[in-house]
C-alpha cells in the first residue's frame, strides 16, 4: 500500500498548481465559453469536468444552477462551475486510473462520522486508494475531505485523482 500513497504524494504539487491555475483562469475560461459554447475546446477542458459541460450544474440539478441564463449571469454560473470542479479533466486524463476492469480490493465504511476507505486495483494490477470523510460542522454543513482517487468513475473511463477539502451542505 506504500506505493499508491507515494504516487499520490508525488502528484500532489503538480495537482495543486493546476487546481490553483483553474481558479485563477476561471473568469477567462468562462468568458471564452460564451463564444465557443458550454464545452471548453481541446486541453482547456482539463480545467473543468470531462463528464459534463460548463452548464453541468443544470442537468445534474445542483442547487443554484439555472437554465436559460445569458450574458453576465451565464458567465458567472460557468465561472462558479469551473471553481466547483477545478482541474477535474487534468485529474482524470493525466492522473486518473482506468475504470475498465477495476475492482474494489477492500473497503471500510463507518457511519458516524462518515468515513470511507477503499483500496482498488486496475485490470493491470495497479493499486490505488480513496479516503473520504464528511465531518459535521453546524447548520447542516459538513467539512468534506477527499484524498486518493475517486472511488466512482464519473466520466465512465477513469477514477480521477482527488484532493478536495471544503464545505458541503447536506
Amino acid at each position: 500500500m506504500i506505493w499508491p500513497i507515494a504516487r499520490y504524494l508525488a502528484y500532489l504539487p503538480a495537482n495543486l498548481a493546476f487546481v490553483l491555475l483553474s481558479y485563477a483562469l476561471s473568469p477567462l475560461l468562462a468568458a471564452l465559453s460564451l463564444v465557443t459554447g458550454p464545452r471548453l475546446p481541446g486541453i482547456l477542458q482539463w480545467f473543468s469536468t470531462l463528464d459534463a459541460s460548463l452548464d453541468g450544474g443544470i442537468s445534474q440539478r445542483v442547487k443554484g444552477y439555472r437554465a436559460g441564463l445569458s450574458g453576465w449571469r451565464l458567465w458567472w454560473q460557468r465561472t462558479c462551475w469551473i471553481c466547483r470542479n477545478p482541474a477535474h479533466g487534468w485529474q482524470s486524463e493525466l492522473l486518473g486510473m482506468p475504470a475498465a476492469g477495476s475492482v474494489v480490493v477492500r473497503q471500510v465504511i463507518s457511519d458516524t462520522p462518515k468515513n470511507q476507505w477503499y483500496v482498488m486495483q486496475t485490470a493491470k494490477g495497479v493499486r490505488f486508494f480513496c479516503w473520504k470523510r464528511d465531518q459535521p460542522l453546524f447548520g447542516g454543513f459538513y467539512l468534506k475531505l477527499w484524498f486518493g482517487w475517486v472511488n466512482k468513475a464519473y466520466d465512465g473511463r477513469n477514477h480521477h485523482y482527488a484532493f478536495q477539502i471544503g464545505p458541503k451542505r447536506v
